[in-house]
């Protein structure tokens, strides 16, 4: 079909106008005002750069005149005889700190954090931070190119002078600087040897760096970070060779230029065309009536041919095909889509029964026809290409002078639609990973087949598997190495069923099982042991070897339920005793089991019950040296004063506070408490308190221990927190960073239970422990059992090798306690020095203790 040709145009006065004349007045404005803005912006840059060099080199002076003055200042106290005596080698705390010669005025009177003095030895033998006597190592505290600050400060005191350097203290900048003690000429007898190196820390805070910059006038230098623009930047070298990069707000003066400027601009281009428009306004007037009629005529037009265009190409992409019968329902037309849709011929069907083509009944297609309602007819048909399809027909009777000649109508192609639909209704009741029954499938599998049940009894066995293990698979390996182990999972299991059982699958990692006419115990029993064993063997996923397993819970029908959901409670029930009773097991359902799901459940509400109320204590476990037996401090152990059972063991009740998470409020009191009841003992007295897993990984344990300190007053290196090896495998990295800062805070960390878990070396190494704890099963083996002696005197050796206390828990015995001391074990605790002690008991052992151990 030929387009209608479009109508010609006519010359418009308004289109003229529009066209030429508003344009040009509107270019030539614009071409002078973009002028200017260009001119204005131009010398706007030029002032805003000029005010970038300025700043960044105000900065570099405002960071590098703290480097002369601490260089001066360290001068002053290191260059000095009376220091030279009292603080190289042994320092004298009285005169440094208590008498205020080097002690807290540096912090007082000049902001600095930090003043150390470390021997030639690399030891740090006197540390004062904020303004407070600390026990740290200086090359711990301060980042990595201390040794290089440190040579530089010695090769500069042969000139008098002094050294200074940028280093990471405490995760961010600090300048330190460096200075051998020396006589200062005074009359002092130098001693033999290297001189001890003095440092002075002063943390570049943001509120220092701001301080520094206001100096210089450089306004808010800072850190870095990705918000600040390239030009606001600028780097500076750490002692090591790291470069840091500090920032600062630049003076803007051509951004205030442009805001004073451009509005003036705006206000001459608005006025410049108001007028332009009021120039043109008259003339459009007139333009837009001759217009008019015109544009009425052209857009009726346009109409026309859009409408024509619309219906021609409805009818050429329409998916339905049109057909025509006379009376006796004998197709006398076939569009030319039929061809396209069906395959076949339109030549082909031409006087043959509508019937024939749609694989239905004469009769039945008669009444279709015949009947009142417009309903369409849905039914089938097949194509050339021998595959069945499915289509929708609409249609009406054809009638001359009131007499019926045949039907007219539409036949739709709906295949598509019919086949979505059968998908989704098979989706709604299946797994879309697996394939198998979902949960809907299941309960109304389970709801059909128990029913019966309650006239005529047969035996119906339910399977509630769980796998085991199997979200380390998709933690390491990836989602996509878990869908493919379920996928096998699933193949075997429907290799260990029969045809007409049913396997669903009920969540992530979770299948069931419904077997009909299984009644025998020893039946059920082969099948799950079969189950068991398929899933043992490894699976593979990208030539990798994947391990997992199940436990399984089974429940039968009618014995135990007859409904759906309880039954799948009582299986659910007995699938949590097999992985009570230590996984890759089968359990069957008893009502013993959920007794004690009861009473399990009675606890948690007496636990929850007795943290709201307050009911628990601490007991205490004095520690002692090895040698001599000096009293050092003592552990903290929980107790619950159970109102109707007496005093609980914490083995009664903590396994259930980790499971339910009540551990980490717990915890908090517990240690709490031990710090508030240890701020009473004697002086370096040392508490320690368990941490649980649970604890590092949820909450705020490092706010809890840090406010902790502050509100009972205990020193923090008189607490030491104890963690078990299991704590580092989750995790590890951010398990590390909270105990680097729990470390900072000043307290102790001791790993415990050591010899027992899946550490090694290197979490030793690369862990901050002070203390590692021998665990007492390996101390109940001296000295009858030579592997275990043999295990005790190795890791007393790899603590000590390591720089590290060594702690033997479970001491009962003299002869233990003579081979744990000539091994070079540093502390004890158990039953043969002392028992667990309520808080006044252990305040009576502080009091008659003849020696008393100081913080080592």
């Amino acid at each position: 079909m030929q387009h209608p040709a479009p109508a010609p145009s006519a010359p418009r006065l308004g289109s003229t106008l529009s066209r030429r004349v508003l344009p040009g007045i509107v270019a030539l404005l614009l071409v002078i005002l973009l002028a200017a803005v260009f001119a204005i912006a131009h010398l706007a840059d030029e002032l805003d750069e000029r005010a970038l060099t300025r700043g960044r080199f105000l900065s570099g002076k405002a960071l590098e005149a703290p480097h002369d003055w601490m260089g001066r200042s360290i001068a002053d106290y290191a260059f000095w005889g009376d220091a030279y005596v009292n603080l190289n080698r042994q320092p004298n705390i009285d005169w440094a700190y208590e008498q205020q010669n080097a002690g807290p005025s540096l912090y007082e009177d000049f902001c600095y954090e930090g003043l150390l003095v470390i021997n030639p030895e690399g030891e740090t033998t006197y540390a004062v931070v904020r303004g407070e006597l600390a026990d740290l190592d200086a090359y711990r505290w301060i980042g990595p190119g201390l040794d290089s600050l440190i040579e530089d400060a010695r090769e500069a005191a042969e000139d008098e002078e002094t050294a200074t350097g940028m280093l990471m203290v405490e995760g961010r900048p600090a300048i330190v600087a460096a200075a051998p003690l020396t006589t200062g000429g005074a009359d002092v007898e130098e001693m033999s040897g290297l001189p001890s190196v003095m440092l002075f820390v002063d943390i570049l805070t943001p509120e220092r760096l701001i301080e520094f910059g206001s100096e210089y006038g450089v306004s808010q230098l800072r850190l870095a970070d990705d918000t600040d623009p390239v030009g606001a930047t600028f780097e500076l070298q750490l002692q090591d060779g790291t470069p840091v990069t500090f920032a600062f707000t630049p003076e803007r003066p051509g951004r205030h230029l442009l805001l004073l400027t451009l509005p003036i601009l705006a206000l001459v281009a608005f006025g410049l065309g108001l007028l332009a428009w009021l120039l043109l306004r008259q003339a459009l007037r007139t333009a837009r009536i001759m217009d008019a009629s015109y544009e009425y005529l052209a857009t009726s037009q346009q109409a026309l041919e859009a409408s024509e265009a619309r219906f021609r190409d409805v009818a050429e992409a329409a998916s339905d095909w049109i057909w025509e019968t006379d009376s006796q329902l004998r197709l006398t037309y076939l569009s030319s889509r039929f061809e396209q849709i069906t395959g076949h011929p339109p030549s082909a069907w031409l006087d043959r029964p509508l019937a024939d083509l749609l694989t239905s009944d004469n009769e039945a297609l008669q009444g279709w026809l015949s009947a009142p309602d417009d309903v369409p007819l849905r039914c089938r048909y097949r194509a050339e290409d021998g595959r069945e399809r499915h289509c929708r027909l609409a249609a009406r009777p054809i009638h001359r002078d009131d007499t019926l000649v045949g039907y007219r109508g539409t036949a739709t192609d709906v295949t598509e639609e019919t086949e979505a639909q059968a998908r989704i209704q098979h989706l709604s009741l299946h797994d879309a990973l697996t394939g198998l029954a979902n949960r809907n499938r299941m309960q109304e599998y389970l709801s059909a087949v128990l029913e019966p049940l309650a006239h005529a009894p047969s035996p119906l066995t339910l399977l509630y598997i769980d796998l085991d293990r199997f979200k380390p698979v998709n933690d390491t390996l990836g989602h996509a190495a878990g869908d493919e182990v379920l996928l096998q999972v699933a193949e075997r299991l429907r290799i260990c069923t029969r045809e007409h059982d049913l396997i669903a699958r009920v969540g992530g990692d979770e299948f069931v099982m419904v077997l009909v006419g299984l009644s025998q115990r020893e039946g059920v029993e082969r099948l799950c042991a079969r189950i068991v064993e398929a899933l043992d063997d490894p699976f593979y996923y990208d030539q990798q070897r994947v391990f997992i397993g199940a436990s399984i819970g089974v429940a039968v029908a009618p014995a135990n339920a007859t409904n759906a959901n309880e039954l799948l409670r009582c299986a659910d029930i007995a699938l949590y005793q097999a992985k009570a009773d230590g996984r890759g097991t089968w359990r069957f359902y008893a009502s013993e089991m959920d007794e004690r799901l009861h009473e399990r459940r009675r606890l948690e509400d007496e636990l929850r019950t007795a943290i709201q109320e307050g009911q628990f204590v601490v007991h205490y476990q004095p520690r002692y040296l090895s040698s001599g037996l000096a009293l050092r401090g003592a552990e903290a152990l929980l107790r619950w004063q159970h109102p109707t059972r007496g005093l609980l063991l914490p083995e009664t009740f903590i396994p259930l506070a980790e499971e339910t998470g009540l551990i980490v409020p717990l915890g908090h009191w517990v240690l709490r408490e031990a710090c508030r009841e240890a701020r009473h003992w004697p002086n370096h007295a040392v508490v320690s308190v368990n941490l649980s897993p649970i604890q590092l990984r949820r909450g705020k344990l490092l706010d809890e221990v840090r406010a902790t300190l502050i509100e009972s007053g205990l020193p923090a290196n008189r607490l030491e927190l104890e963690v078990t090896e299991s704590a580092l495998l989750h995790d590890g990295h951010a398990t590390l960073e909270l105990l680097r800062d729990l470390k900072s805070l000043g307290l102790r960390v001791a790993m415990d239970d050591f010899g027992t878990g899946y550490s090694s070396l290197s979490h030793l190494r690369s862990f901050p422990f002070d203390v590692i704890k021998i665990d007492r099963s390996f101390v109940a083996g001296i000295p009858r059992s030579e592997e275990d002696n043999s295990i005790v005197h190795a890791l007393i050796g790899l603590g000590r090798g390591l720089h590290m206390e060594v702690t033997a828990e479970g001491v009962e015995t003299a002869e233990q306690l003579d081979v744990l001391t000539q091994a070079g074990c540093t502390e004890v605790q158990g039953f043969h020095m002392s028992h667990p002690l309520d808080p006044q008991a252990l305040n009576a052992l502080f009091l008659g203790a003849g020696a008393f151990a100081d913080e080592r």
